[in-house]
């Protein structure tokens, strides 16, 4: 191995000096033993710790056990595995306290054994006492302080011991030690929750049940362990310090995360080891799989306890200043210019700091609004807020932060946070921790519908005159307005509306373009590109969102589509799985946009698991690789908890790009396919998998085709979606859909879904055979669509759909064969249908061939229990005709039962 493959200690240090300057990525630091290990008792010792506290009967069969062992590790784990048999996990637990509580200064040597059995004394200690608190630990808890709130991520160690959280506690840290002795793991829901620090101790915490000393927990497999590492490790860069990268279920898991999704969840692993030699380092355990592992860097040489030191000493001078509560950052007063792009904002990406700095770009009219509202609001001492809506794309997100950062500025009495992805939950207590800190905060807040009902129930707090509590939002209207907690909050968050492009704000919009080297060429002068953006605005008003929409019609014009070519074909290079690119699934966010929500007013766009469903991949992917470049590169954005593209002129041109370029049918298949596989999965609506599993019921042939086939090679075997592609094969008007309903037929019964999906089968069979000019099979399988041994319950929505094909079948046999037979079922469905449903329903669905009924009075003078007996009997021949013919296995004995159809009837007509 080349020295040149390994970093050492300078180049970490300039690393996470990068990770703390540009603050891109979150940092997930882990702890082994090796920074502790300088204030507390050591392998041996705490060996020899577990002997002490054996009972006197089992100490001989330890020194036989035990000491014959040559590997400190082992003969550790193996002492903890014997104390654990002969006297108990409680037992354990004394001596590891007892051996932490060295550490505490406050706790003479003489009453450690005494202290060590109490374990709520134990906890006190370590929010009041006097700690050593190794160096390591100290420099690292004030360079963490010193982050941006979105960069500090948890924390986790292999260590019982409490110091981490003491060290960033005086650093002025909160923190929330999280015991993980077992696969317990909280979920990432549950620790979405903390309000402060997570410290997560995978083997267990000192004042906690448990540990995972034993040999066969630590090295057991840890799947829920792994899940909340997707999550920690998405979009991050991962710290490891004074670890020995022993096989335990963290490794395990580190492992199969790094090796098999490192590149798709963006992680980055940077492993500091103590040892210079990179082949003792490496061995022949997990770090020599791990070492050539794609975002895997290895630094070597590395002391814990020097570290920091010349990382903190440019960061120093802003650790206090720029702390924060857990999950949120600190406003910067100022904001870096170097090298800044301002062609990426123009371009569309999601506005970041540097493109709030005071004067970078214009502030609109609207902005301007916002701004007065919220300055009232602040001379008054708080108690409210403002709330910017609009559209996707109206340049709310970036008014925001412009403000935020003036106040920030003009405003040092008050305490401007910005509130990350993921903080945890508003609540009281945690807006009374806050008021803690400081006597008055201004909270702001991108997407603010997603925290509207935690407003809504810390009102009584926030809201109150002078309360020292302000907030600054942003939010789609429709998603804000359709939140419930809208109306309650009016009195107290005042809206301000962004949307349009008043010519002032052309004229400014113009300028800026020119003084950053924008101006589209074409254009000539800053007059020509404001009239052109007014002009553009106007005609888009009515329609869409009017300011990007603007941009881009203006920037680029006739030119967006090869702009849009070029990404696609730039996105192709990019491999998500086998046969899946990142190409594939911007086409399928772009074909779910303009099918079902062009604007983002409806909620029905791709959604966080669909996107990462289309890979074959847990939601916990879709933030990594594939929405981050996105992005980045595309301008996606997000309304709620779904993905669009910032205009709808960016969807549209997709979809036509990739109709073009002949991969159109991979994206619609993509979409079906990741909402069968959602659907399969037991997902709920929540998920969004509705609109990708039913995207078919919206679309024409061939796309419907396309998405439903996409939808039963997700379900697997499940009838459900076969009924979904039936009814999209029978827009194409060709045999192929009868062809298809005849090879289920035979086995319809083997789906696990056949009672609830198979009356649908039937009725969609029949229209095919109906359109086909097979009358009489089309009316006897609309007939056993009806029978009460068919499936579930027959209900009111089903029954309706049976009726409707029944009675257009029935007259078209009637037609086709002057018979009498059925010569009354037409009128008989039409008016159970009216029972049924309602007289609106059967003129809406039967009127085209109402003219072609007899008088109906005659059959609405008939009884529900007349009308369904002679009706049942004026099928039966044709419905057990339909089903020799098509090999449908049904139980049925004897004539055709409508007693469901009846009592539907009955109860309608009550």
């Amino acid at each position: 191995m080349d020295p040149i493959d390994f970093g050492d200690i300078s180049d970490l240090r300039i690393r996470l000096g990068v990770l703390a300057d540009e603050a891109d990525r979150r940092l997930v630091t882990v702890f082994g033993s090796g920074i502790s290990n300088a204030v507390l008792p050591g392998v041996p010792e705490l060996t020899q710790l577990f002997r002490e506290h054996m009972p006197k009967r089992g100490q001989a069969k330890f020194d036989e056990t035990i000491d014959p062992i040559s590997d400190p590790g082992l003969k550790y784990q193996n002492a903890a595995a014997l104390l654990t048999r002969q006297a108990g996990e409680s037992v354990v637990m004394r001596a590891i306290r007892t051996a932490v509580l060295r550490a505490c200064r406050d706790v003479r040597a003489e009453d450690v054994a005494k202290v060590a059995r109490d374990e709520e004394q134990c906890r006190a200690y370590v929010k009041t006492g006097s700690w050593n608190i190794p160096l390591g630990y100290e420099r690292f808890a004030r360079f963490f302080a010193s982050l941006d709130g979105k960069v500090r991520g948890p924390i986790i160690t292999t260590n019982f011991d409490p110091l981490i959280e003491v060290a960033l506690r005086e650093a002025g840290v909160d923190t929330h030690s999280v015991p993980v002795p077992t696969d317990s793991t909280p979920t990432p829901e549950q620790l979405r929750e903390v309000t402060s620090q997570p410290v997560l101790h995978i083997h267990g915490h000192w004042t906690g049940p448990a540990t995972s000393n034993v040999p066969s927990r630590i090295t057991s497999d840890r799947p829920k362990l792994q899940r909340v590492l997707q999550e920690l490790l998405r979009n991050s860069v991962v710290l490891v310090v004074g670890y020995s990268g022993w096989l335990d279920g963290f490794m395990k898991s580190l492992r199969e995360r790094v090796l098999d999704d490192a590149d798709l969840l963006q992680a980055e692993v940077l492993w500091a080891a103590y040892e210079r030699d990179a082949n003792a380092v490496i061995g022949q355990g997990v770090l020599k799989e791990l070492v050539n592992a794609p975002g895997f860097t290895l630094y070597l040489g590395i002391d814990g306890h020097e570290l920091f030191h010349d990382v903190l000493d440019e960061n120093v001078d802003t650790a206090e200043e720029t702390s924060s509560p857990f999950g949120y950052s600190r406003v910067p007063r100022q904001i870096s210019a170097k090298g800044y792009d301002p062609a990426h904002f123009a371009d569309g990406r999601q506005p970041d700091w540097t493109d709030a700095e005071p004067g970078r770009w214009p502030t609109l009219s609207s902005a301007l609004q916002l701004e007065e509202e919220l300055l009232q609001g602040l001379e008054r001492g708080g108690g409210g807020g403002v709330v910017a809506i609009g559209p996707l794309g109206e340049g709310k997100s970036l008014a925001i932060r412009q403000l935020a950062v003036k106040t920030a500025v003009s405003r040092p009495d008050w305490n401007v946070l910005w509130r990350e992805p993921g903080a945890p939950p508003i609540t009281g207590a945690w807006l009374r921790e806050i008021r803690a800190t400081a006597d008055r905060t201004l909270i702001c807040i991108d997407e603010a519908d997603l925290v509207q009902d935690e407003l809504v129930a810390t009102k009584d707090l926030w809201g109150a005159e002078d309360s020292g509590f302000a907030f600054l939002l942003a939010s789609h209207d429709r998603l804000w307005w359709q939140g419930s907690g809208a109306s309650s909050l009016r009195s107290h968050v005042h809206d301000v509306l962004f949307h349009g492009i008043r010519p002032a704000d052309a004229t400014n919009i113009a300028a800026a373009w020119q003084s950053m080297g924008l101006l589209p060429k074409h254009l000539g002068t800053t007059e020509t590109a404001a009239g052109r953006l007014v002009s553009s605005a106007g005609v888009m008003a009515a329609q869409t969102n009017t300011l990007f929409g603007a941009v881009l019609d203006v920037r680029y014009g006739t030119e967006l589509g090869s702009r849009i070519e070029d990404l696609l074909r730039k996105f192709r290079e990019i491999r998500l799985a086998e046969s899946v690119t990142l190409a594939d699934v911007f086409g399928g966010i772009c074909v779910m946009q303009h099918v079902l929500d062009k604007d983002g007013n409806m909620g029905r766009g791709a959604s966080r698991p669909v996107i990462a469903a289309m890979v074959g991949l847990d939601e916990v992917f879709a933030d990594g690789k594939i929405l981050a470049t996105l992005g980045r590169e595309a301008a996606v954005t997000f309304a709620g908890n779904r993905v669009y593209c910032r205009h709808p002129a960016i969807a549209s041109t997709v979809v036509d790009l990739i109709h073009q370029d002949g991969t159109a049918e991979k994206a619609y298949t993509l979409v079906g396919m990741a909402g069968g596989r959602l659907r399969e999965a037991g997902a709920g609506e929540a998920d969004g998998y509705r609109d990708a599993y039913l995207l078919s019921r919206d679309l024409k042939a061939p796309e419907a085709v396309w998405a439903a086939k996409g939808a039963v090679e997700g379900t697997g075997h499940l009838l459900e979606s076969r009924v979904t592609l039936l009814r999209a094969l029978r827009q194409e008007r060709q045999s192929r859909c009868i062809e298809y309903a005849r090879r289920l037929a035979p086995r319809v019964h083997e789906y696990r879904d056949f009672r609830s999906a198979v009356r649908a089968f039937l009725v969609e069979f029949s229209i095919s055979m109906r359109d086909e000019g097979h009358a009489q099979t089309s009316a006897g399988l609309a007939a056993l669509a009806l029978d009460d041994r068919i499936g579930f319950t027959l209900d009111g929505s089903r029954a309706g759909y049976a009726l409707v094909s029944l009675a257009k079948s029935a007259l078209r046999l009637n037609a086709q064969t002057g018979g009498t037979t059925t010569a009354e079922v037409p009128e008989m469905c039409y008016v159970l249908l009216e029972l049924i449903r309602s007289k609106e329903e059967a003129q809406r669905f039967l009127g085209p061939v109402r003219t072609q009924l007899r008088i109906l009075e005659e059959y609405r003078s008939l009884s529900p229990i007349k009308l369904s007996g002679k009706l049942a009997a004026a099928m039966d021949t044709a419905a057990k005709a339909a089903a020799q013919e098509t090999g449908i296995r049904l139980e049925l004995n004897g004539v055709l039962s409508f007693d469901s159809l009846r009592r539907l009837a009955e109860t309608k007509r009550h």
